[in-house]
Formats: structure tokens, C-alpha cells, sequence
């Protein structure tokens, strides 16, 4: 009774176990097609408008050799790749389909993890198919993400052709043009390898389910694309793996001659051991001939050698002059990322003393502003705050509302975590407030007067204004991986303008990385 409980007990945790391991291995291989289904659409929509850009720059370019060498125009028109026949190309449902059985790394890996999940599916005994199973959720087919990579793949060597040889044209024409088309390219390839940057990412669940399933053994195996070979079965396939899957193995060809010939078998393998001594002995003359054609064939090699060494040269010559002649321009980085990427976040506070008189209280204003990163030194964004009244001091405190703040900034970084900074805010206060330098009577030696309300309560909360135009050093510190703490200290020129008490503003504040 107790070894049959011990029993009940083993099968039900390696059934547990096996469970466990489809559903992670289902959650990997959810998670991943569907990043790799919304990388290719990203992939698929930069190459077409890339290509849209290239034929117009290339009907330009083309324009000009027209008027000027009407031999060359012929020639580069008739050569039958260009980019308005990539572009053809690109759309051409039949020309992807045959590029599905083009392998794939990234597929082959995916392929591996279905029959990790077909082998623990034998542990539990289930009937269904991998199919049912693992690929019901998938967006789409891995077949169909490997024709859509490999066609990806294949359009971006054909641009790199047609690309590499308008730079000769125009370099042998000396034609102007070329650098706008290896912008194109460049920032577009730059893009797409951004976008599979992102998609190698994992999300949490992704790698929670990789986490667990990389400490399920034999499950390494199941990601190389050796396991291709012997049906899935990889290098490490058996005999009797392979006799099952229908393989003819030594042992089974054995048993069949042993089935037909019966007895007979030891004198059919005595006669064969004979036939073939005689044979060898007559290889045995050849071999003599075979080995006076190596040594005159080692001499030709090594004449070919030479020839090699020398054609090696003239390529390496080739390229240094190519990487020379090549035109080349400033990269900019972050032409290449996603717009999302390019945009980081600042929050920032600062407080200000209340005035002398008592009219203005001390206030604190809380502003958050969005970035679009123009190249990695120049930012520049636009801001929203709130102002926030805090009362005359400690003993008088009283929290009021002081209206919102509009800004817009540019940001040049420099080196060590500092940046110049320089910008301009508009703030829409009440107005009913007697520290507004509108609010000023001039006919009185511009005594602040608090005006009466209007019957628009709503025009009254934004009817008073102050302006602010500053310029100031930032210097910004690392707090976490991702987010840096900030500190500037700037000059305001309107101030006295505003009749403001200080002409310095110094803030504090956080941004994303």
C-alpha cells in the first residue's frame, strides 16, 4: 500500500511538473511571436516609406545623369533592379512565400520551444496537438513570421545592392545627390535595429516564464538548431529513436538480411570479405597513380595559393579606397530611435519667499515638462505647472490657489552632467490678485489695488499674467538606473518687469534617463 502511494505520488508531481512547463513554454512563445508579429509590421512600414523616399531621390539622380551622359542613363535604366522594382518586389505576395523555407535563427528557436512543449505533453500522456495547443494564441503562424523576417531581410540586401551601386555611378559621374539617399538608408536601418532592440526586451512575463523554463532540464537542447536534424530529435538521437521515426539503422538492416537469407548469411558475408580483399588489393596499384596526381596537385595549389594571396590584396586595396571615396556625413543617433524613445520626462519644484507687504504669499510651484530629443545634446520641450499659495510664514499658514504655469525650454547638454539652459513661461494667475503688476494703480504712485470681480468667475481665475524669461546652468546626477535628480540655478530677465522680488530661480527636480 505504501509503495503504491509512493508511486500515485511521483506520477502526479512530474505530471504537476510537466504542466507547469507547457504553461510557461506557452507563455514564452505567446509573448515572443507576437513582439517579433509587431516588429516585422514596424520593419515592413520603414522599408516602405524608405523605398517611397529612395524612388524620388533616385528619379532625380537619374534625371541628372540623363542630361549629362545619355550612354550611362541607358545602361543603369536597363539593369532591371531599382528601387521602384525593389519596391514591386516588396508587395509581391508569391516572391515572400518562397522565401518561407529560408532558415531563420529566431524561428528555428521558437520551433524548438513547440517540441519542448510536444515532449512534455508525451509525459502527460495528452493526444493533442501542438498545433491546438501552443499555436491557438499566436498571432500569427510561425511560418508566416518567418517569411515575413526572411522577405524583411532579403528587400534590405536588395536596397543595399541598388545603393552601393548609385554610389559608384555617382562617384564615376561625379554627380551630387547620393548623400540624401545614404541618409534614407541609414536612418532607417537604424530604426529597424531599434525596433528589434525593443523586441529583444523581455516583458516581465516573458522573462519569468524563460527564467523557470532555462532551469527545466534538457530544455537548452530543444533552442539549437542542431535539434532540426533527425526530425527534432537532435544530435542526441538513438538508434531505436531513429528506427522508430522509420530510419534504417544497422541493427535493422541485420534483422531484415537475417529474415531473407537465413542460414546462408554467414557464407554471403564470407564470399563479400573476399570480393572486397580483392578489390583493395587492386586499389592498392592506384593508389600508387593517385598519389603522383596529389603531388603535382599540391603544386597547382600552391600556385593558386599565391594567386589567392595576391587577389586578397587587391580587394583589401578595393575596400580602403571604397571606404575613402565613401561620402560620408553626420550621424545623427537619435534620428534613429522610435519617436517614443526620444522623448524623457522632467519634474521640478521651486518655492519663493511671500513679499515684504504682505500681498504676495510664499508660494511653491510644481511644474512637468516632456522633451523631444533633437540629437543627443540639444533637447528641447514644452511644460505645464501649478502654482500653490502657502501664506505669509510658519505661524500663518494658508494654501490658495495661484494659477498655472505654460513653458516651453531648450536644453544644451554639455559634459559632466551639466547643461545650459534657456527658456520661457507664461503664468495665468487670478485677477483678482494685488501683487499682478497690472493690478498696479499708476495714478496713485502704482499702489497694488485688488480689482473687483466680474460676473465670469471662470475668466477671472486665468485674467491675470506674469512672464518669465530665464537662462541658467543645470547640472543633472544619477539617483537610480533610470531616473536623474536635477539642479539648476538661472537668471530671470523680466523680473523687475514683473516686479518680482529676485531676479535668481533655483529649482530642483527629477528626470527619466
Amino acid at each position: 500500500m505504501t509503495l503504491l502511494l509512493c508511486f500515485s505520488v511521483g506520477v502526479f508531481s512530474i505530471a504537476q511538473e510537466a504542466k507547469e512547463n507547457i504553461d510557461n513554454a506557452n507563455t514564452y512563445l505567446d509573448s515572443k511571436t507576437v513582439s517579433i508579429d509587431k516588429y516585422t509590421t514596424k520593419s515592413q512600414k520603414i522599408q516602405q516609406r524608405l523605398l517611397k523616399k529612395l524612388q524620388r531621390r533616385e528619379a532625380k539622380l537619374l534625371k541628372k545623369l540623363a542630361a549629362k551622359d545619355s550612354a550611362a542613363y541607358l545602361r543603369y535604366v536597363n539593369q532591371g533592379i531599382s528601387y521602384d522594382s525593389i519596391a514591386t518586389l516588396s508587395k509581391d505576395t508569391s516572391y515572400q512565400q518562397k522565401l518561407a523555407n529560408k532558415k531563420n535563427a529566431t524561428i528555428d528557436s521558437l520551433k524548438g520551444v513547440q517540441r519542448f512543449i510536444e515532449n512534455q505533453q508525451s509525459k502527460l500522456g495528452g493526444v493533442t496537438s501542438i498545433a491546438d495547443k501552443a499555436g491557438v494564441n499566436m498571432p500569427k503562424q510561425l511560418g508566416q513570421l518567418q517569411e515575413q523576417l526572411n522577405g524583411q531581410q532579403n528587400i534590405d540586401k536588395l536596397i543595399s545592392q541598388r545603393t552601393a551601386s548609385l554610389e559608384s555611378l555617382a562617384k564615376s559621374q561625379d554627380i551630387k545627390g547620393m548623400e540624401g539617399i545614404q541618409k534614407d538608408v541609414y536612418y532607417a536601418r537604424e530604426k529597424i535595429r531599434n525596433w528589434k532592440k525593443l523586441t529583444d526586451e523581455p516583458d516581465d512575463a516573458e522573462a519569468e516564464a524563460l527564467e523557470w523554463l532555462q532551469g527545466t532540464e534538457g530544455f537548452d537542447k530543444y533552442l539549437k538548431q542542431d535539434n532540426n536534424a533527425f526530425g527534432g530529435l537532435g544530435n542526441d538521437a538513438t538508434a531505436a529513436d531513429l528506427q522508430k521515426m522509420g530510419f534504417q539503422t544497422k541493427s535493422s538492416v541485420n534483422s531484415m538480411l537475417q529474415d531473407k537469407l537465413g542460414n546462408s548469411m554467414n557464407t554471403v558475408q564470407q564470399q563479400m570479405a573476399g570480393q572486397i580483399q580483392q578489390y583493395t588489393d587492386k586499389l592498392g596499384g592506384v593508389g600508387e597513380q593517385i598519389n603522383k596526381v596529389k603531388d603535382a596537385a599540391g603544386k597547382a595549389k600552391e600556385a593558386i595559393g599565391q594567386g589567392k594571396d595576391a587577389i586578397a590584396s587587391a580587394k583589401e586595396t578595393k575596400d580602403n579606397l571604397k571606404n575613402i571615396e565613401k561620402p560620408t556625413f553626420k550621424k545623427n543617433p537619435e534620428r534613429g530611435k522610435p519617436f517614443m524613445e526620444r522623448l524623457e520626462t522632467q519634474y521640478s519644484f521651486n518655492t519663493s519667499r511671500a513679499s515684504v507687504d504682505g500681498l504676495k504669499p510664499a508660494m511653491m510651484d510644481i511644474s512637468a515638462s516632456v522633451g523631444f530629443k533633437h540629437t543627443r545634446k540639444l533637447t528641447y520641450g514644452v511644460g505645464f505647472g501649478l502654482s500653490t499659495g502657502l501664506g505669509q510664514n510658519w505661524q500663518h499658514l494658508r494654501i490658495s490657489y495661484e494659477g498655472i504655469t505654460l513653458r516651453a525650454y531648450a536644453d544644451w547638454k554639455w559634459i559632466y552632467g551639466f547643461s545650459f539652459q534657456a527658456g520661457y513661461e507664461r503664468s495665468f494667475r487670478p485677477g483678482n490678485r494685488a501683487y499682478l503688476s497690472q493690478n498696479a494703480d499708476p495714478q496713485n504712485g502704482n499702489t497694488p489695488v485688488t480689482p473687483e470681480p466680474s460676473d465670469n468667475a471662470l475668466k477671472d481665475a486665468f485674467r491675470g499674467q506674469q512672464q518669465t524669461a530665464y537662462m541658467g546652468i543645470m547640472k543633472r546626477y544619477k539617483i537610480s538606473s533610470k531616473w536623474n535628480g536635477t539642479f539648476m540655478v538661472g537668471y530671470n530677465v523680466l523680473w523687475r518687469q514683473e516686479d518680482m522680488r529676485t531676479p535668481f530661480l533655483i529649482r530642483f527636480g527629477w528626470g527619466s534617463n
